[in-house]
């Protein structure tokens, strides 16, 4: 559906307006359910009602409440409002929504990004709210075509929201609807160690190139449209900013001349099909313009010479021939801004029509002629059109021969120049002299389908780029140093009036910072109840089961029970053996131990029996 009015995120309805978006607490692990209720009972309390804020605050840094991990048996759900940007902020319709989410930032700025799928880790953000899913980004930008499947998702890691439409009670009685956001705020993630340390800073493409290849040089936001002579990237071998960006970027970043790179191949077979351009001659159009004009200057001449000669009705077709002088077609040096302008068509448009003003004019010459066949300026004229039909004849079949203008593809340019270019080819995509060897008068163009199909190949190029290292550490993504304050930052697409996908963010949350697991403030006990010993009697509560290779089972059938030790046979059979643990068992066996060594070591350091708490349980 299409949206009407403009989507405006605020703080829910019930809290206050500064609070932005919510953080509600729960300490069980039917919270989806509990939050849905106090949703649908209208039992949400703002930041100022939530105890917890000022209960949660650990270590020692008092100012910002601790949000505890689920390890803690501890859950936090998302909550704001959406409504129409109109007089008396309605509520706006879930079914406009398309989708909705969040995304955790750090206070310093920096941003949890992913690539293809793979966490990169926290990296410093610009200032732009763009969609936080660099497929939908480009795609609203016309930069990509929409594909299915999707890719993996590339950008900033958000999280869903789920649009709830209620209805709420005030104080006076009367009801009013309201469209709540909510979701669940998982405090979970990593990246690998190596990722951080041994990636080199990776800029989308988008990001570091400009336009026709990427957006660098575009306005914030703005849908990118094609014009005539975006696709003309080189005049005269002076070539533009964005293609010698694009060819160091190639060389450097995505080693397109290694012909051992399997993922370059796309982009080889596209460079394969952009071919460098020598315009055509421009004498020949001079030339051709000349033998035109002196068509016309003859046409007036007939006209004159005959105009008094009272021959039949002469003077109807003189008049017709000075007609034919003031429609005399021009002939301009054809404007050449795209690749597909050099088409035989498009080339010899201006020469097809002149020369069918020529036909004209040759019959109209003819019909003179068989009435007044003794006169000089006809004869001149019919002279002039054949000298000019000839002439254009010529310039038709130069123009409508492609190979006179296509020289050699790009990729060949490439390998052909390959050592020079690698040599030339680094990181600073500001050195204008990368492209070597070019004739004086060489021109390089690409249409727009080529380049939008260049923009996804180096999509794909760009979120691949980066190595992913399975045997490394894994860093969690919330720490516990004084700067790691986090926030939380709502947004949500909608349509609108002319259907396109918008993006629209709300206000943050309060800051709070992440408990580490270990914590011991942030811990809850867990209470395991431990069996009766009549239980025990009654038989083993089943516990781990482990399977045991024969040659592990053999010795394992080897160690004796008997006091002292003694070995026996082994595992005479050769078979495996299941082996099975009571828990439970086990568990008070090794309390009776850890008891008994606390009590003998209590000899020297008094505190270990400190270390086990006895709380007499109420009835």
């Amino acid at each position: 559906m299409v949206a009407q009015h403009k989507p405006v995120l605020r703080a829910p309805y019930y809290a206050d307006e500064g609070d932005g978006c919510l953080i509600h607490r729960y300490l069980d692990e039917d919270f989806v359910t509990r939050h849905l209720q106090a949703m649908q009972q209208g039992t949400l309390q703002g930041n100022r009602g939530q105890n917890w804020r000022f209960e949660d605050r650990f270590a020692d840094d008092k100012s910002q409440p601790w949000l505890r991990l689920p390890v803690h048996r501890t859950f936090y759900m998302v909550s704001c409002e959406v409504v129409c940007d109109t007089f008396a902020s309605p509520a706006f319709n879930p079914q406009n929504i398309t989708s909705a989410g969040f995304v955790v930032r750090r206070r310093d700025g920096s941003r949890w990004l992913q690539t293809n799928g793979v966490a990169q880790g926290w990296q410093a953000g610009n200032n732009k709210d763009d969609d936080p899913d660099h497929v939908r980004q480009l795609r609203r930008q016309k930069l990509i075509r929409p594909r299915l499947p999707e890719p993996l998702p590339s950008g900033e890691e958000s999280y869903p929201l789920h649009a709830q439409l209620i209805t709420a009670s005030r104080a006076d009685g009367r009801q009013r609807k309201h469209t709540l956001l909510y979701g669940y705020l998982p405090l979970s993630g990593s990246v690998q160690t190596n990722v951080i340390e041994q990636r080199s800073r990776q800029d989308y493409f988008v990001d570091s190139l400009p336009w026709p290849f990427g957006r660098q040089d575009q306005a914030e936001n703005s849908v990118l449209v094609w014009q005539a002579g975006d696709g003309h990237l080189m005049t005269n071998a002076a070539a533009k900013p964005a293609l010698v960006k694009l060819i160091n970027q190639l060389v450097s970043r995505y080693q397109l001349l290694d012909s051992s790179i399997a993922a370059n191949k796309p982009l080889n077979a596209l460079l394969n099909d952009v071919h460098f351009y020598r315009l055509p001659d421009t004498a020949r159009y001079q030339q051709s313009r000349q033998k035109l004009a002196l068509v016309g200057q003859n046409c007036t001449a007939v006209a004159e010479a005959l105009s008094l000669l009272p021959i039949g009705n002469l003077g109807e077709k003189i008049q017709a021939l000075a007609i034919k002088r003031a429609s005399q077609p021009g002939l301009p040096y054809p404007n050449l801004l795209e690749a597909d302008d050099f088409a035989a068509d498009r080339l010899a448009a201006d020469t097809v029509q002149a020369l069918q003003w020529l036909a004209g004019v040759s019959t109209l010459t003819q019909q003179i002629r068989a009435q007044a066949a003794a006169n000089p300026a006809v004869f001149a004229l019919q002279a002039a059109i054949s000298a000019a039909d000839a002439s254009l004849r010529s310039l038709q079949s130069y123009l409508s021969n492609i190979d006179n203008f296509k020289l050699q593809s790009l990729q060949t340019y490439l390998d052909t120049n390959k050592t020079q270019l690698l040599a030339k080819a680094s990181i600073d995509e500001e050195q204008a002299d990368i492209l070597l060897n070019l004739e004086a008068d060489w021109h390089l163009f690409i249409n727009e389908q080529q380049a939008m199909t260049l923009r996804e190949h180096l999509f794909e190029r760009s979120i691949n780029h980066t190595q992913d290292y399975v045997d490394s550490l894994q860093i969690p993504r919330y720490q516990q140093n004084p700067g790691d304050s986090y926030y939380i930052k709502p947004f949500v697409r909608y349509r609108d009036d002319k259907g396109c996908e918008q993006i629209v963010w709300g206000s943050n949350s309060e800051t709070f910072r992440v408990a580490a697991p270990f914590d011991p403030e942030a811990s809850r006990p867990q209470a395991i109840q431990m069996p009766k010993l009549s239980d025990l009697k009654r038989g083993l509560a089943k516990g781990a089961t482990f399977v045991a290779p024969k040659d592990l089972a053999a010795t394992l059938k080897k160690i004796g029970l008997e006091m002292p030790p003694t070995e026996k046979s082994g595992n005479s059979f050769g078979l495996e053996w299941i082996i099975s643990f009571s828990l439970p068992v086990i568990t008070i066996c090794a309390m009776l131990l850890l008891m008994i060594v606390l009590n003998l070591l209590n000899l020297f350091f008094q505190w270990l029996p400190y270390a086990i708490t006895l709380i007499p349980k109420p009835k």
